[in-house]
């Protein structure tokens, strides 16, 4: 985030409209981009799908395809989301850039073979055309590599050509798509729904194209050092956790309501509940207002008061110096955290107010109104928990991080199986109870680790540097051991064949 927040701060500089304009859309597009462009891109192609009133079951194959394809690739990447970031970080700060390329190289070594063994074992004997397999499991991959990819953007720092990547994806996109319209691939079964399923690949293809190729022109340097990051496990497997425990989290309700009165079943292979999804994916737009105000205020603002403070906790300085900073640190916190609460809490309630009148301009069914009047409450209170989940990793206080994330996941569950049974006015309202009680554990968190922050600073110091021991040291070391192995015998071999 350090790149982004230099950029920021540039704009911030100039006290006028225009640049303060220019930085918030800036953030905008960094924060949720990427997320706006894809909502776009997935919505215009059902929209195309309704107006060519193309069938039902095609519109609701192809509908489905795409939500099981960003839930469980999202859940596959989940577990290492944290952990390569913060590698990543590690890496950087020690300056050791040889160590980036390889790693990409590595986790999407092991991502690409589990991506497939999970694409086997799902459509395994399903009644859908082997085609149609093929392209959605081609699809995993792709949406598992961008994944990946977003991780390591944040140390390109080239956030134009993330937009423009996205932006060039989605128009290939459509534009393919209105070729196929004219000129369809033929196929026996599923034709509207597979030719739509191939312009959406093609255009996520040609976003991970920029991408790969940003990427590897950014970091040329190699080492045959691609599973170090493995190591990380040991020392850092609490990020594993919260990054799996926060995902699922996420996305439990909407498992759960699958198989509920909202339950609808495709081809006996895909089983989903559109009414609700579509509820909690409109809620999340709503949350974007907070994202984009946490990346520049925290980037702008908080950031410089809490290096400051941890500069003067790692020098000579006198106590009443570390104390003034701590303050100053706490107070920016404080004043960010809630002017962005009672921000995205204005643009929810109005939002929600006005829900009835642009529902009824865009069109679409009362029933995902209802719902998402609720969810959207509910998506203000998690968005606000994962905000102070990022700040508990900011203070290394993992251990809170995750006993928030897995609260948010078990409270999300229970409640909303209780709510599934009854009444359909009361669908959301699960979700929205676990989010609410959620940010309220971690209100009551912060509060505790800020009041007791300087003593944590010196009291958790390690006396020493320990050295690295365990299981994914050893797995870290064998696979390393392995490739400089096969490197040195490529080596050899080029020189016994020069000779």
């Amino acid at each position: 985030m350090a790149g982004i927040g230099f950029t920021l701060k540039k704009m911030f500089q100039k006290e006028t409209f225009s640049n303060r304009a220019l930085a918030y859309l800036y953030s905008s597009f960094i924060a949720a981009g990427p997320w706006i462009i894809s909502v776009i891109s997935i919505n215009a192609l059902l929209m195309i799908m309704q107006i060519l009133d193309v069938i039902a079951i095609e519109r609701n194959l192809f509908s489905a395809t795409i939500v099981y394809t960003f839930l469980f690739s999202q859940l596959l990447i989940s577990p290492i989301q944290l952990l390569i970031t913060r590698y990543l970080s590690d890496q950087l700060y020690e300056k050791k850039y040889e160590m980036i390329r390889p790693t990409f190289i590595g986790i999407n070594k092991i991502v690409f073979f589990l991506s497939l063994i999970i694409c086997t074992i799902f459509y395994w004997n399903k009644p859908i055309p082997i085609y149609y397999k093929i392209f959605s499991s081609y699809l995993f991959i792709v949406l598992s590599t961008i994944w990946i990819l977003m991780i390591f953007l944040s140390a390109i720092k080239n956030y134009k050509l993330i937009i423009k990547a996205y932006l060039f994806g989605a128009l290939v996109t459509i534009g393919l798509l209105f070729y196929l319209i004219e000129n369809p691939i033929y196929f026996n079964e599923y034709q509207s729904a597979t030719n739509f399923l191939i312009a959406y690949l093609l255009g996520l293809t040609t976003t991970l194209v920029f991408f790969l190729y940003s990427f590897f022109s950014t970091f040329e340097q190699r080492s045959i050092y691609e599973f170090d990051f493995i190591r990380y496990f040991n020392k850092h497997f609490s990020l594993c956790l919260i990054g799996i425990f926060y995902t699922a989290g996420l996305w439990i309700d909407n498992l759960i309501m699958w198989f509920s009165k909202f339950e609808l079943t495709i081809l006996d292979t895909f089983r989903f509940a559109p009414y609700y999804d579509n509820a909690i994916f409109l809620s999340y737009l709503t949350t974007i207002p907070a994202l984009v105000l946490f990346l520049v205020l925290i980037e702008t603002d908080f950031y410089l008061t809490y290096k400051q403070y941890f500069a003067n906790a790692n020098s000579p300085v006198t106590l009443k110096e570390i104390k003034k900073s701590e303050n100053k640190m706490k107070k920016t916190l404080s004043d960010n955290l809630f002017f962005t609460f009672f921000t995205q809490l204005l643009i929810s309630v109005t939002i929600v107010l006005l829900s009835t009148q642009i529902f009824n301009f865009l069109s679409i069914n009362y029933m995902i109104r209802d719902i998402f009047k609720i969810t959207t409450i509910g998506t203000l209170f998690n968005i606000m928990s994962f905000l102070l989940i990022l700040i508990f990793l900011y203070f290394e206080r993992k251990g809170n991080a995750l006993f928030v994330a897995f609260s948010f996941f078990i409270l999300n569950g229970i409640f909303t199986l209780i709510f599934k049974f009854l009444p359909i006015e009361y669908t959301g309202l699960g979700f929205t109870l676990a989010s609410f009680i959620s940010f309220m554990i971690a209100s009551y968190i912060l509060k505790k680790i800020l009041k007791e922050i300087t003593y944590t600073t010196f009291a958790l110091q390690p006396i020493y540097i320990a050295e690295e021991k365990g299981i994914f040291v050893s797995i870290s070391k064998f696979f390393n051991a392995y490739l400089f192995k096969k490197d040195m015998q490529k080596q050899n071999y080029k020189k016994a064949t020069k000779k």
